[in-house]
């Protein structure tokens, strides 16, 4: 298990994270592969997955006030469903949105304490996210799986909750409304 309240551990946790270093991690649905959301991260996760740079990542956090930086181009109603079902699975996206460094597809914060716990403990509270995997194949189920195909990124084996196993709702806005792109855990009503 990895211990998150080692300081020795968080300071190169951080280190690894500021020289574009990625990492994976349990979330409540899948596994996930990780990296700070700027240019360097983004393009550290591509290529380690192996992924069309058209297929944007996310940006996950540990809370709203964390993530709604990156929602400046969210209309009304981005915040009327974080609001209603954040924490949870549930990604919220517009139609790309572009930072200074990087673009990305959606914006999520998990209900998952582990998660949580990791996102507290980071540089900047956030990451830009995508599963972990090589593009195209199953997600990886366990650390040991995820050490053994990706051998360059810290592994943060903190689970005590089960993971949902489900992927993420995504829900792609445009102005007002709502286009379900992938039904996962949570169900908009």
């Amino acid at each position: 298990m990895t211990n998150l309240q080692d300081a020795d551990f968080i300071k190169k946790l951080n280190e690894h994270l500021s020289h574009g270093g990625v990492i994976a991690f349990p979330t409540d649905t899948v596994w996930g592969l990780g990296a700070l959301p700027t240019r360097k991260g983004a393009d550290a996760i591509f290529e380690l997955k192996h992924r069309p740079k058209e297929k944007h990542l996310i940006i996950m956090s540990d809370s709203f006030n964390h993530i709604k930086k990156y929602m400046s181009d969210y209309p009304k109603k981005a915040f009327e469903l974080a609001e209603k079902y954040w924490p949870g699975a549930l990604t919220i996206g517009i139609p790309v949105a572009e930072t200074d460094s990087m673009s990305f597809g959606g914006v999520r914060v998990p209900n998952y304490k582990p998660f949580q716990e990791l996102c507290s403990v980071i540089d900047g509270h956030c990451l830009a996210t995508t599963s972990a995997n090589i593009s195209g194949q199953p997600p990886l189920t366990s650390a040991e799986e995820i050490q053994k195909q990706f051998s360059d990124i810290i592994v943060i084996d903190n689970a005590f909750d089960r993971m949902g196993g489900a992927p993420s709702t995504v829900a792609i806005l445009s102005e007002d409304k709502i286009n379900i792109v992938r039904q996962g855990a949570v169900e908009i009503k």
